[in-house]
């Protein structure tokens, strides 16, 4: 449980680092506007009328005014370079045994004996 917090906390801080909680609050705010225009009309006008920006919401004021409002050395300017996350899976990597050059030499299990053991065993 500590362990979810603790991530759930540093995703939060980063969210709001790079000004990433806005753009949330902004998607919070259309989902909001198509549910309350969809209540009156069909889906397809809510959905017209809510991203033609001719009627925002106090949410959506409260969210420009905010991003207009931040200094510029504060301002996060976005790229749109492709970004290598860490939780990225990894590119497989395929091993192959080796082919022996003189077969025989070579036992399954090991190199092949090919003296005798020098000491004989202990006796009891």
């Amino acid at each position: 449980m500590r362990r979810a917090i603790s991530i759930l906390s540093l995703c939060l801080a980063w969210l709001c680092a790079n000004g990433a909680l806005w753009d949330a609050v902004q998607v919070f705010a259309w989902g909001k506007m198509v549910h309350e225009y969809s209540r009156f009309m069909t889906l397809a006008q809510a959905v017209e009328i809510t991203f033609d920006g001719s009627a925002p919401c106090e949410i959506c004021v409260a969210v420009d005014d905010a991003t207009q409002g931040q200094p510029p050395d504060q301002q996060v300017e976005r790229s749109h370079e492709r970004v290598l996350l860490a939780c990225q899976a990894p590119e497989r990597v395929v091993l192959t045994i080796p082919e022996h050059t003189w077969p025989g030499i070579v036992h399954d299990l090991g190199l092949t004996r090919t003296e005798p053991v020098p000491v004989p065993p202990p006796r009891c």
